[in-house]
């Protein structure tokens, strides 16, 4: 199985990795427009300001002490166009994802991407946006396996020995519709530390073998220095609008 890429990567905008070619050589199967809705707030601290008093910098200089911080807050709406290409001989759906927002800069161009059914997905070259990922991240057709369920209809992704914990819950079915939630923790070591808490919800159409409907409220905290922390909340809700098909067999 491939590693788990990091939740982290999508959440604060990183580039994302191997370009998958797979979805140049395919015609498109299925193409899915979700209407989407995110806010994104960010706090930024540094708990020893380092502020220079006097001269330098030369042994001797004389530093004070200070808490530093400022906030900034986002929001937008739009639409994601996914294209589906078909399933790799791994179990990787090919996809191309695009935004297209309203209001801000976050619109971007299409990239290519594989999904795997344990919500892994690598990107090709370019920026993929968290609401991108968390439209893309449930869309293997083998991402929702009733048989697989524990008697708590619970399932567990992730690679606890890497930091990163999925837990998901399937509720009672209403028809092909079934509710479930995820409980995600992300941790990553090192001098630049990074956390992630996030507390997602899901409305999955088994005859379409996709999420409808979709909610992830991610709790992050990135370490980008000695002293100095941003804490992000992102804020996401996402709904399928247009399906070039009614149903996956």
């Amino acid at each position: 199985m491939k590693q788990t890429i990091a939740l982290l990567a999508a959440a604060v905008g990183l580039a994302a990795l191997a370009a998958p070619a797979s979805a140049q050589q395919q015609p498109v199967q299925r193409h899915l427009v979700y209407n989407f809705s995110v806010g994104v707030q960010d706090d930024s601290h540094d708990t020893d300001a380092s502020i220079k008093l006097t001269g330098g910098p030369t042994p001797g200089d004389n530093y004070g002490s200070g808490n530093t911080s400022y906030a900034s807050l986002t929001s937008d709406t739009g639409t994601i166009d996914v294209d589906i290409f078909g399933v790799e001989s791994d179990g990787g759906l090919v996809v191309k994802v695009e935004e297209h927002a309203q209001r801000t800069n976050r619109t971007l161009n299409a990239v290519a991407c594989v999904v795997y059914p344990t919500t892994n997905t690598v990107c090709g070259d370019g920026q993929v946006n968290p609401e991108e990922m968390a439209v893309l991240r449930t869309l293997s057709p083998r991402f929702f396996d009733p048989s697989s369920l524990d008697v708590k209809h619970h399932w567990h992704e992730g690679n606890d020995a890497a930091g990163i914990s999925l837990d998901f819950t399937a509720g009672v079915p209403t028809g092909t519709l079934v509710p479930i939630t995820e409980d995600a923790d992300q941790k990553t070591g090192g001098v630049q530390g990074n956390t992630l808490h996030g507390t997602d919800t899901y409305t999955y159409d088994m005859s379409k073998n996709v999420a409808t409907e979709l909610k992830e409220y991610d709790t992050i905290r990135r370490q980008t220095g000695v002293g100095q922390y941003t804490n992000s909340i992102i804020d996401i809700t996402a709904t399928l609008a247009t399906d070039s098909v009614t149903a996956k067999n």
